[in-house]
């Protein structure tokens, strides 16, 4: 039986997986406290986990099979594999929400062939800026190994940037070139919403609809990019 710690299940969504109408499963907890997350209650662990026969007795009769997992950071808990098993033997396909700081874990699950599409986070593109937006001291290069994990098992996957700041070309640079190359690869940028569920209330970056044009066009150079959020 799995444990994965699961706040709630969302019977439908037509934004948490691209192009499928799909329900989603918000796993509590996460290894990041980024500035902008408005997820603070699962972050933070304050929601309480639904029990587990209730969850399974759930999604058994929920009306899609479509399935997003999302979080909190759902590689964050061992018991993930376990769950993922138990979706797939139901019929699912999944979509699975990743910051990208667990690399070998996303690995494993990729290999039993667990998981249908991937959204990682690249949170920033230097790792003075990681360090700084999410509050831990990792640097970019785990992310880097979970797009190139991403590229050389040809799953389908997507990557997005909130955009709190305007990266400059050397930046975005130094984060691709080393990297296969993501020309055909989808960004998806989204615009920074303000709320007082913030993890930092304090945070409010100025990002304007001419920052965001300005981001684009810079991404643009390594990635095929769209802007999500406006």
């Amino acid at each position: 039986m799995w444990t994965l710690p699961v706040s709630e299940i969302e019977t439908v969504s037509l934004t948490n997986f691209t192009g499928k109408v799909a329900c989603t499963v918000f796993t509590i907890g996460c290894n990041l406290r980024c500035r902008y997350c408005y997820n603070k209650s699962l972050v933070l662990k304050t929601e309480k986990p639904v029990d587990i026969e209730k969850i399974r007795d759930k999604i058994k009769t929920l009306p899609l099979k479509n399935i997003a997992i999302t979080g909190g950071e759902p590689l964050l808990h061992y018991s993930l594999k376990d769950f993922l098993y138990f979706l797939k033997d139901s019929g699912f396909e999944i979509k699975l929400d990743t910051n990208g700081t667990f690399p070998e874990r996303l690995q494993n699950i990729l290999d039993k062939k667990l998981i249908d599409y991937v959204a990682v986070d690249i949170k920033a593109f230097t790792d003075d800026d990681f360090k700084y937006i999410t509050r831990v001291d990792y640097g970019c290069g785990r992310v880097k190994k979970s797009i190139a994990i991403l590229k050389e098992s040809h799953i389908p996957f997507e990557m997005r940037y909130t955009a709190w700041k305007v990266p400059t070309m050397d930046e975005v640079s130094t984060f691709f070139d080393a990297l296969p190359t993501c020309k055909k690869d989808t960004l998806y940028v989204q615009k920074f919403m303000a709320s007082r569920y913030l993890l930092d209330k304090l945070f409010n970056p100025d990002i304007t609809d001419e920052d965001l044009s300005q981001i684009t066009e810079i991404l643009s150079n390594y990635l095929t990019v769209k802007i999500r959020n406006i």
